[in-house]
């Protein structure tokens, strides 16, 4: 049984998006098995969101990354 962790910042994406997201996992995920093995079994996705302020991308917090992309645009 394929199992999917994801880790993201929180309000990365909408409910909406996360689902569109797990769906083409899955998808993705079932077509290799069927082609691959011959079988569709059950997959499992978690996402689980961090506090964007317990990310560091290049000595920033994810907070402060998204802070200066918002003032570029």
């Amino acid at each position: 049984m394929p199992f999917v962790e994801i880790s993201m910042g929180t309000e990365s994406l909408t409910t909406e998006q996360k689902i569109k997201l797990n769906k083409a996992i899955s998808d993705t995920l079932l077509r290799v098995f069927q082609e691959e093995k011959g079988i569709k079994p059950p997959v499992i996705v978690v996402i689980r969101e961090h506090s964007p302020d317990n990310w560091l991308i290049d000595g920033e917090t994810l907070t402060e990354v998204r802070k200066r992309r918002q003032t570029q645009r």
